[in-house]
């Protein structure tokens, strides 16, 4: 139960409530956008994009949700902190290992150009496979924090409606720092950390060419990662404003995944469409993630016909 008569917690609730709105839309529109262009959701990596930023869509349209409800309500719902809690730590689990998946494949990428081998993008079926696996993953691992045994910790207004340890609790620390933090954090970034220094040793990011470009867009999304886990950190070891910053930070991550990923010239073009009322028809676009392929794009546009009432 939160306590809605406290002024300062009153404003911290408004805050991430407004972090979560802002981020529903932003990503829920990028979703849509990409899913309404057949082109752009043929290409592998844009359907990795997709489920990448489907858990923040999920976790702050029901955030935003539970938060209303806590501010609707004199003393907050009673569900809402373990539904944040359950949410937050499956975007955690899901948006952490989709990186660590796609970073994977861009390695492979770069390492086939720095060996001047053609390389195929993965194919759909296992795109959908590795992408739904994720998913499913993360839930599981969420779900863990419903089990009702004393040794795993719970979301509670408390814990700032997080499933983090509570003190004096020995089991829950055991279980959190040495099983639910490495699974869920610890392997997939340590991961992505060995295939980043690997391609700064082995110098496999070209000058120039569609290769950088790409994986320089997936890069900006990972570094956006690691300022959110900083943010987490920040959140577990303090409390007050400090905390309640880096939850603003938490929920906005996906209004700033969205901003990078508009980077990326096809993502941009459908979500202009989208916004404007346009369609591209006969687009032809060739996969410009293998080296020495250009992405050549023929557009034909059309704005739809708008009807307006009175």
């Amino acid at each position: 139960m939160v306590n809605n008569s406290d002024r300062t917690f009153f404003i911290q609730l408004i805050l991430w409530t407004t972090a979560n709105g802002i981020s529903m839309i932003s990503t829920s529109a990028l979703i849509i956008a990409i899913a309404r262009s057949p082109k752009v959701r043929n290409v592998s990596f844009n359907v990795y994009l997709i489920f990448s930023i489907l858990p923040d869509a999920y976790k702050n349209t029901s955030g935003f949700f539970s938060n209303l409800a806590n501010l609707l309500m004199p003393n907050g719902s009673p569900k809402a902190c373990t539904v944040i809690g359950w949410n937050d730590s499956y975007w955690w689990c899901a948006n952490l290992w989709m990186s660590c998946i796609v970073f994977g494949h861009l390695h492979e990428l770069l390492l086939a150009n720095k060996n001047a081998k053609r390389h195929e993008p993965p194919e759909m079926s296992r795109v959908l496979k590795e992408s739904i696996f994720v998913q499913v993953f993360a839930m599981v691992m969420a779900s863990l924090t419903l089990i009702p045994v004393d040794w795993i910790p719970k979301a509670t207004a408390l814990s700032g409606c997080e499933a983090y340890p509570e003190d004096g609790k020995t089991g829950q620390h055991i279980f959190y720092w040495v099983f639910f933090m490495p699974v869920t954090f610890l392997f997939p970034t340590l991961w992505v950390t060995i295939l980043g220094l690997d391609i700064w040793w082995r110098e496999l990011l070209p000058i120039n060419g569609k290769s950088r470009s790409l994986l320089f867009y997936f890069m900006r999304l990972l570094l956006v990662i690691y300022v959110v886990t900083f943010a987490v950190i920040i959140s577990f070891l303090f409390g007050g404003w400090v905390q309640a910053i880096a939850f603003v930070v938490f929920n906005l991550l996906g209004f700033f995944s969205v901003c990078l990923s508009l980077l990326k010239k096809d993502i941009m073009s459908c979500w202009r469409q989208m916004w404007s009322c346009q369609v591209i028809d006969d687009v032809v676009i060739y996969d410009d993630t293998s080296p020495g392929v250009e992405n050549r794009t023929q557009r034909r546009r059309h704005v739809s016909t708008v009807f307006v009432f009175h």
